[in-house]
């Protein structure tokens, strides 16, 4: 089954707009100017996904937990966690869910991405997300009705897939 999904994500992706030549290592999918790498089998803390993430990059190619600057990568991002997650049981109307490297300080305002760019796109559920948890992390949730919609949580001790990025460049 997991061959399938991966046959299907493969062809999926090819399909979108924004793909570029694939200058991105082996078991990364290029969309736009970056490469992005779906950890789907394997969950883990907020903590251990950067610190893998990171692990990830190369001098000169820093990767870290994805980052998200407009409605058409989110809309990337979603599609492809909602293909490979989509039969998978879920815990609560959250799930399944997905690190990315948005940081919530001491308030809602307080926005930071783990790799330094500025925060100019969110994409919050609904409602009172960011539910105001101090230092908490943001996730792509394909829960009931969420739709990639954001959700922040504190980190620890929870597991969650993860995405990371680095630049093609």
């Amino acid at each position: 089954m997991i061959a399938f999904n991966k046959l299907f994500l493969i062809a999926f992706v090819a399909s979108l707009q924004h793909i570029t030549a694939d200058r991105c290592p082996t078991s990364w999918i290029s969309w736009g100017h970056h490469c992005y790498r779906f950890e789907l089998e394997e969950k883990a803390t907020w903590n251990d996904a950067e610190g893998r993430c990171v692990s990830l990059g190369s001098e000169g190619r820093p990767s870290h937990l994805a980052s998200v600057h407009s409605k058409e990568e989110q809309n990337f991002l979603y599609e492809v966690f909602h293909l490979s997650t989509q039969k998978q049981e879920t815990i609560s109307d959250w799930d399944p869910r997905a690190f990315i490297g948005l940081l919530v300080g001491n308030s809602a305002t307080d926005l930071s991405w783990t790799d330094g760019s500025c925060v100019d796109y969110v994409n919050w559920y609904r409602g009172n997300e960011p539910n105001g948890f101090p230092n908490s992390a943001a996730q792509i949730s394909d829960g009931n009705g969420k739709l990639g919609r954001w959700c922040d949580q504190v980190s620890h001790p929870r597991t969650f897939y993860y995405i990371c990025k680095m630049s093609q460049d």
